[in-house]
């Protein structure tokens, strides 16, 4: 995709890589481009290896990882061919500090030596992005930031991370950049002189902030989470919360690391559930607001909310038909055997219909739908809510059977629950419950020892049972080695315990006194000596 644009037009980097994401996005929807191919975007003035594509790819593959995206600031046109005793260099620049000025910046590189496959990092490279095209079109470089130069790569790696990607230093570089020449060159960074082409920095740059809970961004929190689920918003696979101890960049406070320490060593790989439609799943947002489509949220979404999401619209179909109806019915379908509706794919019902609202804003199927993105002459709200009070009274009515079989199992026998031991009464029907270690009736007179019915520690199988612990709700256990109505002491102690008691008391009792005065006799002796 090429771009005639006049030097006095240029508002930046990020605005004009803008541009070719929206080229991108278009070729998608024509099916020119395949979420499977593989995507790269550079800088001007570069020159590659020969080979570079295939030997791109091969490097990509050696990550395992789907949501792979490679990336770092390339080395200089002048190591091209470069060998080492026959081999390419082994040396690559290492993305993974940065520094703060009016938003965050990459702040040098380190360099990694010898790597044998890409090393997991932090920080992305504008220079170098190598990944599937997924990514790509997922992550879309944001055309709302003209003039922004700070703060451009590290949005796009908070931005990739949240989707679920994970960026790499490559371990050789075949891609390089020809920093003398296009540096040297006066008319390189002109752009920055139109300063109104486009819109301005200062709503570029607070922007950004907002993005990532920086000081001076949106102070209207419900607009900053609207910005941030936008289309050019974060991901909902990872939070900016786990983002930040993945980086150790501290950015609301805007420091360059939360504990001294940098993130350039090895990395501990974050875990994030995966879309439920796979990774080849692009999102939907609205074409003019750039609001998401795929709402309500699934459950694996960070943006997940019980409340709202848990009680969203989907579409009925007709159990009858096995298909999508032409009426929406209430939950009245046949049940399995675990009570739950059969034939009843929820994820599918709202994937085509979001499928049907996308056809009605791109101007098809209008007469499926009144005004709203609803069907017509059906109340999703009100389908939603039967079918899940059905469900919820059919699990409601499951936990009762199994409750019933379970006090029917154990008979007499209380079951264990846990809460407080202050908070526990003695019954007055005690003597009908049982210890379930030995089986042993209960005594009345334990709670007559107490003064009241709340105990205050409870004496459990063989240890205090204290506040906070498991408690036998309503009985104190008894312990299974002493007899429940007899009184606790020496006399309840077997034949041969008290008789090694007595022997350990005589004992002492002789040590003490054969002891006496050879103290005095032993100070006598050393005195004598002395003399």
């Amino acid at each position: 995709f090429i771009h005639h644009i006049h030097a006095q037009e240029a508002a930046g980097p990020t605005w004009a890589r803008g541009l070719l994401s929206k080229d991108m996005e278009e070729a998608y929807h024509r099916d020119e481009i395949k979420t499977q191919d593989f995507c790269m975007s550079t800088d001007s003035h570069m020159d590659f290896e020969p080979e570079w594509d295939v030997k791109m790819a091969v490097m990509w593959d050696d990550t395992k990882n789907e949501y792979a995206v490679l990336s770092t600031y390339v080395q200089d046109i002048e190591h091209l061919g470069e060998d080492g005793n026959g081999k390419p260099i082994h040396q690559v620049p290492h993305l993974c500090m940065v520094t703060f000025t009016s938003n965050v910046r990459t702040y040098g590189t380190k360099c990694a030596n010898n790597l044998i496959r890409p090393k997991l990092t932090t920080v992305w490279g504008a220079g170098l992005s190598f990944s599937k095209c997924h990514a790509e079109l997922k992550v879309q470089v944001d055309p709302y930031t003209p003039h922004i130069f700070d703060g451009e790569e590290f949005n796009r790696a908070a931005r990739f991370w949240t989707y679920g990607y994970d960026i790499y230093t490559p371990n050789h570089v075949y891609v390089l950049h020809d920093y003398h020449k296009s540096q040297s060159n006066p008319v390189t960074r002109t752009w920055g002189m139109n300063r109104k082409q486009h819109g301005n920095f200062q709503d570029s740059n607070k922007r950004l902030r907002t993005m990532l809970d920086m000081p001076d961004g949106e102070s209207d929190s419900e607009k900053a989470l609207r910005m941030k689920k936008s289309k050019f918003g974060l991901g909902d696979r990872r939070t900016l919360d786990q983002l930040i101890q993945f980086t150790g960049i501290d950015l609301r406070n805007e420091k360059a690391s939360i504990d001294g320490k940098n993130r350039c060593g090895n990395l501990q790989w974050v875990p994030f559930k995966e879309h439920s439609k796979g990774v080849n799943y692009i999102p939907k947002f609205d074409n003019k607001t750039e609001d998401p489509l795929d709402v309500p949220y699934e459950a694996t979404s960070v943006w997940y909310n019980d409340e709202v999401d848990g009680k969203g619209y989907v579409k009925i179909y007709s159990s009858s038909a096995g298909q999508e109806g032409g009426t929406a019915s209430k939950s009245n379908t046949e049940k399995g055997d675990d009570g739950l509706p059969e034939n009843i794919d929820l994820d599918k019902m709202h994937a085509d219909l979001l499928d049907t609202i996308e056809d009605v804003n791109n101007g098809e199927n209008e007469e499926q739908l009144v005004e709203g993105g609803r069907p017509a002459d059906h109340d999703l709200g009100k389908m939603h809510a039967e079918l899940f009070d059905s469900i919820k009274n059919d699990l409601e009515n499951m936990h009762q059977t199994l409750a019933d079989k379970v006090d029917t199992f154990l008979g007499n026998t209380k079951v264990l629950s846990f809460g407080k031991a202050s908070d526990i009464e003695i019954p007055e029907n005690a003597e009908n419950y049982y210890d379930l270690q030995s089986n042993n009736s209960l005594p009345e007179r334990r709670a007559e020892e107490t003064g009241n019915t709340k105990l205050g520690v409870l004496r459990g199988v063989g240890k205090k049972v204290k506040e906070g612990a498991k408690v036998v709700k309503g009985y104190v256990a008894d312990h299974p080695l002493i007899p429940p109505a007899q009184v606790h002491g020496l006399n309840q102690l077997p034949l041969f315990v008290k008789c090694n008691v007595f022997i350990m008391v005589f004992g002492v009792i002789f040590a003490i006194f054969s002891s006496k005065g050879t103290g005095r006799a032993f100070r006598r002796n050393e005195r004598k000596q002395r003399e």
